[in-house]
């Protein structure tokens, strides 16, 4: 699999504490993406599935699974998924793919069976969003399993990450002004 990064903890990528996932790649190329280091099809780490598990903190139970676009390596989506799945895990994914679009792609409806939550839809900056997660308003939240509800996805904050080497990551959903601050500091 093709990996941008992944995010041992997180409190802002969905309900809980999670590990998020970055697939890397992607070919939407949306105006205005948060994530536009994860575009590059060429780029990220090449990683197998028991690697991935084994980054998983034993402390967390819930999983968030972004880009990049994780639908472009539609093989490796779904053995993670499946073996998240089967290790308990619950799982969100964002995707640019619309749900009509996954169940029409190669493994598309076996992926959704596994995974809890999908939030779909390209990015808009020109419906940006304000409230909740997902970036722009014409972004659906898709309840495909009971454990989750509308009200565990209400929340929206940003988290700003400085590893020991004295990198930052900013994750979540930031304002432009936040994040316009954050990108000239």
């Amino acid at each position: 699999m093709k990996i941008h990064e992944i995010t041992p903890f997180s409190e802002v990528n969905g309900p809980g504490v999670r590990t998020v996932i970055h697939f890397q790649g992607c070919k939407f190329q949306c105006p205005g993406c948060f994530n536009p280091t994860t575009h590059s099809l060429d780029g990220g780490v090449s990683m197998s599935l028991s690697e991935i598990i084994c980054s998983i903190p034993d402390t967390v139970s819930d999983i968030t699974i972004s880009g990049g676009e994780p639908f472009l390596q539609p093989k490796a989506l779904l053995e993670l998924t499946t073996r998240l799945k089967g290790l308990g895990y619950t799982i969100v994914v964002f995707s640019g793919f619309y749900m009509n679009e996954i169940r029409n792609l190669k493994y598309g409806n076996d992926i959704l069976v596994n995974i809890d939550v999908l939030i779909d839809g390209r990015f808009d900056s020109t419906a940006a969003s304000f409230l909740g997660l997902h970036g722009s308003d014409n972004q659906t939240l898709h309840f495909i399993s009971n454990k989750y509800s509308h009200a565990d996805f209400v929340s929206r904050d940003v988290e700003i990450l400085i590893s020991a080497d004295g990198s930052t990551q900013i994750t979540g959903f930031p304002t432009a002004s936040l994040l316009a601050n954050f990108n000239n500091n």
